[in-house]
């Protein structure tokens, strides 16, 4: 493994030539980080300067396209420490967001109405506001969408919160759509690539005929697991108010998603959407009225999108043995659902893996897990297993 080094035109600048430890962590519903602990060397002080990208190579690829290009993850260094211990020691402290964290540079500007899937939503902020359908000024340079699956999914009429932040958005829309995002790097084409993508059904006893991937320690291939069930934040039934009309009526729709629940079990949510503006823009640059039936169906998508991240957080932390018969990339990877078992506890769950974080250290490799259906906004809670 070694890290390779380039300025954000994606020109090498060089090679790390002796590190401390590596860790590295990317997540399937938000953005990931790096940290590198390296020795005070003329070469180490000259590359992890902030803004510099870093690139990992090792034997895992993340994606390779149709003309058989290479792409990986990659992070920018934003925070870069020096220190010199008591023995006259000195390291380098370099840390990085993974190259998804550049989505909020932007916020969303204009405002974007339409039904369609979660992709197509997703590639159209992608499009409207860094791709060819922004102004020159708000395109990222070097930047291309890279092919995609029909990831399926149903139309819905959707409309954003005006001015949010770019990469909060397609974090709450992919979170819906339960698909996983990323900017990857082509150095060879020196590229960045939009990445969207779904995770395999591996469950035991998924019907796509997949070999089923599960982790227990019945199977030497978890080495220490920790389990969370938190229910704090659940909600299942939203009031969704919207903008006034003409005659200074907001318009309210209720979204179920309690299965009929009642009593206690009832989580009732009040959700302001009145940034969704009753107007649209057609053909000729006019502004429109929204039929009543369309704007409804808009403030229910968005009650849905944040509903979404008012469920049942439960996660399994593992530190996955990589001498076991589950090897990364080649048996699971990160967004694949998974059955995850632990007898003695009484727990068995089909679940995603939403996070991995690889540390290389003296020499060896550990692998981590995150295993959950965690909203994003609450995994940087989630207290990683040691």
């Amino acid at each position: 493994m070694d890290v390779r080094v380039f300025d954000k035109e994606l020109n090498a600048l060089g090679l790390i030539d002796e590190m401390t430890s590596l860790i590295w962590t990317i997540r399937y519903f938000s953005v990931g980080e790096v940290k590198i602990l390296a020795p005070m060397t003329d070469n180490n002080r000259e590359l992890l300067q902030a803004g510099n990208i870093l690139v990992k190579h090792d034997e895992y690829i993340d994606y390779t396209d149709e003309d058989e290009n290479t792409w990986r993850r990659g992070a920018e260094i934003d925070y870069v420490r020096y220190a010199k211990d008591e023995k006259g020691q000195e390291q380098i402290e370099a840390r990085g967001s993974i190259i998804s964290s550049w989505l909020n540079l932007r916020v969303i500007n204009p405002q974007i109405q339409l039904a369609g899937t979660c992709q197509q939503i997703v590639n159209k902020l992608i499009d409207r506001n860094i791709g060819s359908g922004a102004t020159s000024a708000r395109q990222f340079p070097q930047l291309v969408i890279l092919d995609q699956e029909d990831l399926g999914g149903t139309s819905t009429d959707y409309s954003n919160e005006e001015l949010k932040a770019l990469g909060d958005e397609i974090r709450d829309v992919c979170q819906q759509g339960k698909i996983g995002y990323d900017i990857l790097i082509c150095e060879k084409l020196r590229e960045y690539g939009f990445y969207l993508y779904d995770g395999k059904n591996l469950t035991s006893g998924n019907v796509e005929g997949n070999p089923p991937c599960i982790f227990s320690r019945d199977f030497d291939n978890v080495n220490e697991q920790e389990y969370e069930d938190d229910t704090s934040n659940m909600k299942n039934y939203a009031f969704v108010r919207g903008a006034a009309d003409s005659s200074g009526v907001q318009e309210v729709v209720e979204v179920d998603a309690s299965e009929g629940a009642s009593g206690y079990e009832l989580m009732e949510l009040l959700i302001d959407a009145s940034d969704i503006q009753r107007t649209a823009e057609n053909s000729s640059g006019e502004q429109t009225d929204i039929p009543v039936a369309t704007y409804r169906a808009m403030l229910t998508t968005r009650g849905n999108t944040e509903l979404a991240k008012c469920i049942e957080n439960y996660t399994f932390n593992s530190s996955i043995n990589v001498t076991s018969n589950l090897k990364y990339k080649e048996d699971f990877d990160l967004g694949d659902r998974v059955t995850c078992i632990e007898k003695k506890w009484g727990i068995t769950i089909n679940s995603r893996i939403t996070e991995i974080t690889q540390t290389f250290e003296s020499g060896k490799v550990l692998i981590e897990a995150t295993f959950g259906e965690s909203a994003p906004t609450l995994l940087d809670k989630i207290k990683k297993a040691r």
